[in-house]
């Protein structure tokens, strides 16, 4: 396991629920506005590059390289967890419809949500599921699939493929601009995937960097990270993320882990916390309006940081309680990687490029 990837995990978790939390206030009441943590956003953008540096790097082996094993490997991590919440949030729409006006039952796409398949959200009109934040998962999915086909070339060429292919898919997007499903599909932020497939293949050379540059890497993309925006996120966050990525990687072979164990803690829970954060944040602000608290000045301060902390103990809960029993239950044996830990993306619902 790369320990500074959980530490970098972690702090994209912690950026996805400090962004919904702030930057959707609309429960605390009318003309309420917090501090809203706008570069939240990047979150996505992290989590993407991770995934595909994570995914070149544990399939290097025959063992786990193999196309079917591989996926269904990825399927039984991610599936179960989400189909479980999506069935739950299903269930609340039929018997209290009033809960959450942005949260209807509608069969198809219901059922769409289920397969990842992406469709328009029957009330805010873009791609999100049922469980909103899950439209990253139908990227991941895809992700996945293509992957696995790449997983039938001969060893050395399954990354470049993979990589490629993903490219000439962004790029098809730019020039025929299509719409709908194939419209989310050819979106340029899939490139953010073949960012990490190229550093997980760097660092299979065995290269090795001086900690000054690795960590002068990490500073610089974050440097560049201020400045991104969702509408221009691929130059303006996925290549800063990747930088940070690409640092974080090498800085532990330089020099070995960041010792932030509780950040690294995060990490390990991360899809966990994306899962449940977001219908967690909204009980928050009603629960705080209904005791009679402000949201003004230090109060709003006091409601975001408490807020929060309640969201990422609901994920570090969902983890051990529901997440990793799953997991351990679910997953054969034949089917368990070896070597680096999964990852899986976790960003805020509004990141998305389309928002």
């Amino acid at each position: 396991m790369i320990r500074n990837l959980q530490v970098l995990r972690g702090i994209a978790a912690l950026m996805v629920v400090v962004f919904h939390v702030t930057c959707g206030a609309a429960r605390l009441g009318e003309g309420v506005h917090l501090s809203c943590f706008s570069l939240g956003f990047v979150g996505v953008d992290l989590f993407f590059v991770l995934s595909g540096f994570i995914i070149g790097v544990t399939t290097r082996t025959p063992e786990a390289g193999r196309p079917l094993p591989f996926f269904q490997r990825r399927a039984l991590r991610v599936a179960p967890p989400y189909w479980l919440l999506t069935a739950l949030v299903a269930n609340a729409a039929v018997l209290m419809p009033g809960l959450s006006g942005a949260t209807v039952f509608v069969p198809w796409h219901t059922f769409a949500s289920f397969i990842f398949w992406p469709t328009s959200h029957p009330v805010i009109g873009l791609y999100n599921p049922l469980l909103l934040v899950g439209w990253t998962l139908n990227y991941e999915m895809a992700f996945y699939a293509l992957f696995a086909l790449a997983l039938f070339l001969p060893a050395r060429w399954q990354v470049p493929a993979a990589a490629l292919a993903l490219i000439l898919i962004a790029l098809a997007g730019r020039v025929f601009q299509p719409g709908g499903a194939a419209g989310f599909y050819t979106d340029p932020v899939i490139v953010e995937f073949a960012l990490g497939l190229a550093i997980g293949g760097l660092h299979g050379t065995g290269l090795r960097l001086p900690r000054a540059a690795c960590l002068a890497l990490v500073a610089a993309g974050i440097l560049l990270m201020l400045g991104a925006v969702q509408a221009n996120r691929l130059p303006t966050a996925g290549l800063p993320a990747a930088l940070i990525v690409l640092g974080a990687v090498f800085d532990e072979r330089a020099g070995g882990p960041w010792r932030l164990p509780a950040i690294g803690r995060l990490g390990d829970a991360s899809y966990s916390i994306y899962l449940v954060h977001l219908p967690i944040a909204p009980v928050t602000q009603i629960l705080w309006r209904q005791v009679g608290f402000s949201a003004a000045g230090a109060m709003g301060l006091a409601y975001s940081a408490g807020a929060v902390l309640v969201c990422l103990a609901a994920g570090l809960a969902f983890h051990h309680v529901v997440e990793a029993p799953l997991d351990r239950l679910l997953r054969p044996t034949g089917l368990r990687p070896s070597g680096l830990r999964h990852t899986i993306a976790a960003p805020p619902v509004a990141a998305h490029p389309t928002m």
